[in-house]
């Protein structure tokens, strides 16, 4: 009796061991090139598989029907209906198509060219020479503090020495250009605006995102 309960303990082990199937690939994309770090899942289980930097993966599966699921950044999520049971579909090559209009996007953007105000890929502010008559600016520091989040303030009552604060930033964060050519360091520049007639400027820009 015990060598009979023994053999049907170790019988189900074998079989359990025996009923899983070894699933490989590789992940294209449509043009034939290697899509890596894909995720596969199966649908309805806990299992699964992430391709590797080649598009290759490899993972174990009970031997049936199943539902696949790949899914890869940028491209569209695919379903795939395999039976592992099959030795041809043991070793798979799956294509992706690309998912332009779904994907989303972190886009870097810079221009050197003239672009128009309201085309421009950043806030721009302008202060024009209407604005400096109307508020009787002599020089850059005084029409700078009539920009809403500019502020001039003087930290030494000694030297005179004066800071250009955008959005609250400590002055060491603001970089000045003239005809988009940085003329002035982080300490110069806070003598130097003083010493700039508005009378000789055609505008004045205040990038808050550059």
């Amino acid at each position: 009796m015990k060598l009979l309960q023994l053999l049907l303990l170790i019988f189900p082990l074998v079989l359990s061991s025996q009923s899983k199937v070894e699933i490989n690939g590789k992940i294209l994309s449509e043009e034939g090139h290697a899509v890596p770090f894909a995720n596969i899942s199966i649908i309805g289980e806990q299992t699964g598989a992430s391709a590797d930097r080649d598009g290759l993966f490899q993972f174990s599966l009970s031997a049936g029907a199943h539902t696949l699921k790949i899914q890869a950044i940028g491209y569209k999520t695919k379903t795939l209906q395999i039976d592992s049971r099959n030795q041809e579909e043991r070793s798979l090559q799956i294509s992706l198509a690309e998912d332009q209009l779904g994907l989303d996007q972190v886009v870097i953007s810079a221009t050197r060219n003239r672009v128009n105000l309201k085309k421009a890929p950043v806030v721009v502010n302008v202060l024009s020479p209407k604005l400096f008559n109307a508020t009787q600016s002599i020089s850059v520091a005084e029409s700078l503090n009539f920009q809403p989040g500019v502020r001039v303030e003087t930290n030494c009552q000694n030297c005179g020495f004066t800071q250009v604060r955008l959005n609250g930033l400590d002055g060491s964060y603001t970089q000045v250009l003239m005809n988009s050519r940085a003329v002035f360091s982080a300490l110069n520049s806070v003598y130097g605006l003083e010493q700039i007639p508005t009378s000789i400027l055609d505008r004045i820009e205040v990038v808050r995102s550059g």
